[in-house]
């Protein structure tokens, strides 16, 4: 969570942080971007990590100008969060924030759809 606070000046006490590494799975990311384009201002309580990453002007291009430059959009361009799992961090991640704290990871892998688990939790987009 000390990674997480270094990142964003006003962190979420109960909501969701999605971090998305902009390497590994590739599938896994471009689930996760799409994600993010359709949800970025879907909810005040989740924000958006992005870790990793290999170009800020091509991550800008991918999310579109909006959605990059967004108060929702984190970027970790010194490659602070580290994962609790390291074998797992080539996938975008789902920490659940309650009380200022982290009460669950989850994943957006193969075999674990932690993004659609998240959209049912999720207001409807107006």
């Amino acid at each position: 969570m000390t990674a997480v606070r270094s990142l964003d000046t006003q962190p979420v006490k109960n909501g969701m942080y999605v971090v998305i590494p902009n390497q590994g799975c590739d599938g896994c990311i471009t689930t996760a971007e799409t994600f993010v384009k359709k949800n970025v201002r879907s909810s005040p309580q989740i924000k958006y990590i992005f870790t990793k990453i290999q170009s800020a002007k091509m991550l800008r291009i991918k999310l579109g100008g909006e959605v990059f430059h967004d108060e929702h959009i984190l970027l970790d361009t010194a490659n602070t969060i580290i994962y609790p799992e390291p074998e797992k961090d080539i996938y975008p991640m789902i920490l659940y924030i309650e009380k200022g704290e982290i009460a669950q990871v989850k994943y957006q892998r193969p075999g674990e759809d932690g993004l659609e688990e998240l959209s049912r939790e999720m207001p409807p987009v107006k």
